[in-house]
C-alpha cells in the first residue's frame, strides 16, 4: 500500500514537471514559428502556405500509419497514447497554428503531456484507474503551464475531462497543475496573458448582462454548429492533406492582410477587444469571420484547439456590447472578459472552467468574478439544459 502511494505521488510530481517543461517549450516554439512566418524572407501568405503544406505532409505520413489516439480515449479506456506519434501530431499542430491557420495551440501541450504520463504510468505499473486519472490530470496541467492558469487547469480536468470526481482526483490534479505552472514560469513568466485595468464597478455591466448572456448563447450555439458541420465535410483522405491544409492556412493569412487578427488562436482578437478604442464595425466583423475561418480550418483536415478561438469570439462580442451602450473605456475590457467566459461555457460545456480561465488569463477586477461565474453557468444552462436534455441532446 505504501509503495503504491509513493509511486503515485512520484508520478504525479514528475508529471507536473514534465507538463511544465512541455508547455513552456511549446509556447517558445510556436512564438518562433510565428516570427519566422511573419518576419522571414518570404511573403507572409507564401510562408503560411509553406507551413501549411509541411504540416499537411506530416499528417499525411502520420495517418497513413494509423489513427492518432485522443486523450479522452486513454482516460476512459486502456488505450495507450503512443509517445512518438502523439508528440509528432502535437508538433504538427504547432506548425499549422504558428503558420496562421485559425485554430488554437492549447491542444498540443495537453496531448503531449498526457502521452508522457501515460508512458510513465505504464512503466511504473500504476493501477489502471490511477493511470486514467493521471492522463487526464496531465492534460489539464499542460494547459495550465502554457497559459499560466493553474486553477483553470484543475477545473479543465475535473469538469471537461471524463474523470470521476473525488478528493483524490482533486489532490492529484491540483498538485500536477500547480507544479506544471511553476515549472513553466522561467519561460512563460508569472503574469497574465492579457492586461485589463483595475477599473471600479460600473452598474452598466448589470444593464447589459442579460442581453449579452442571450447573445452569447446564440453565438456559442452557432459556432458549435459550424464546427460540427466542418466534421461532416472535412478532408479525411491523407493524400489531400498537404494541399487542403496549405490552402486553408494561406487563405486565413490572406484574409488577415485585410482583417488583422484572424490568424492562429485569436490572441490578437482578444487584445483588440480589450482595447477600448477598437471600432464597432471591426469587432462585429471579427465576430463573424473568426468562426467561419475556424470551421474552414478544421474542414481542411487540420488538427487544433477550439478553446481559444471561442474565447476570442466571446471577447469580441462582449466588447461590441460595451461600444453599443457607450460604456466608458475602462468598462469595455470588463465586458470583453465576461463575453469570453459566456461563449466558452456554451462551447466547452464547462462553465466553472470557462469563468476561471477568463479571469486567470486577464486578472480582471475581483468584483467581476461573481458575474463571470453566474454568466458562464447561465449561458451553459440556457444552451444545453434542462429542456434540451429532455429532447435527447
Amino acid at each position: 500500500m505504501f509503495r503504491a502511494l509513493a509511486a503515485l505521488t512520484l508520478v504525479t510530481l514528475t508529471g507536473g514537471v514534465a507538463a511544465g517543461l512541455i508547455g513552456g517549450a511549446m509556447a517558445w516554439l510556436i512564438h518562433r514559428i510565428h516570427l519566422l512566418v511573419g518576419d522571414g524572407p518570404l511573403h507572409p501568405v507564401a510562408a503560411a502556405a509553406l507551413g501549411g503544406v509541411l504540416a499537411g505532409l506530416g499528417w499525411w505520413w502520420l495517418r497513413r500509419r494509423g489513427p492518432v489516439r485522443s486523450v479522452e480515449e486513454s482516460a476512459t479506456t486502456d488505450t495507450p497514447l503512443p509517445l512518438g506519434r502523439t508528440f509528432t501530431d502535437a508538433l504538427l499542430q504547432l506548425l499549422a497554428v504558428g503558420s496562421g491557420i485559425s485554430l488554437g495551440r492549447e491542444q498540443a501541450p495537453r496531448q503531449a503531456s498526457a502521452a508522457v504520463l501515460d508512458r510513465i504510468s505504464r512503466v511504473v505499473r500504476i493501477a489502471e484507474d490511477h493511470r486514467r486519472l493521471l492522463v487526464a490530470a496531465a492534460a489539464g496541467a499542460g494547459l495550465a503551464a502554457v497559459y499560466n492558469v493553474p486553477v483553470a487547469g484543475i477545473l479543465f480536468t475535473l469538469e471537461a475531462m471524463p474523470v470521476r470526481r473525488s478528493g483524490r482526483a482533486l489532490l492529484i490534479t491540483a498538485t500536477m497543475s500547480g507544479v506544471a505552472t511553476v515549472t513553466a514560469w522561467p519561460i512563460v513568466g508569472n503574469h497574465s496573458v492579457y492586461w485589463v485595468p483595475d477599473s471600479p464597478f460600473d452598474a452598466r455591466v448589470l444593464w447589459v448582462f442579460v442581453p449579452l448572456l442571450l447573445a452569447a448563447v446564440v453565438v456559442g450555439r452557432t459556432f458549435l454548429t459550424l464546427l460540427r458541420s466542418a466534421h461532416t465535410w472535412k478532408v479525411v483522405d491523407p493524400r489531400w492533406l498537404p494541399l487542403s491544409v496549405g490552402a486553408a492556412t494561406a487563405g486565413v493569412v490572406t484574409v488577415s492582410q485585410f482583417l488583422p487578427g484572424v490568424t492562429g488562436n485569436g490572441e490578437d482578437i482578444v487584445r483588440s477587444a480589450l482595447d477600448p478604442v477598437t471600432a464597432l464595425p471591426l469587432l462585429l466583423t471579427l465576430l463573424l469571420v473568426k468562426p467561419l475561418l475556424t470551421a474552414a480550418s478544421l474542414g481542411s483536415g487540420a488538427i487544433g484547439g477550439t478553446l481559444t478561438p471561442a474565447l476570442a469570439v466571446g471577447a469580441a462580442l462582449g466588447a461590441a456590447s460595451g461600444v453599443l451602450i457607450d460604456a466608458p473605456p475602462a468598462t469595455i475590457p470588463v465586458l470583453a472578459v465576461l463575453g469570453a467566459a459566456m461563449v466558452l461555457a456554451v462551447m466547452q460545456k464547462a462553465p466553472l472552467f470557462a469563468a476561471v480561465i477568463a479571469w486567470e488569463l486577464t486578472w480582471a477586477p475581483l468584483w467581476l468574478i461573481p458575474l463571470l461565474l453566474s454568466g458562464a453557468v447561465g449561458a451553459y444552462l440556457l444552451a444545453h439544459r434542462p429542456w434540451r436534455s429532455r429532447r435527447g441532446e
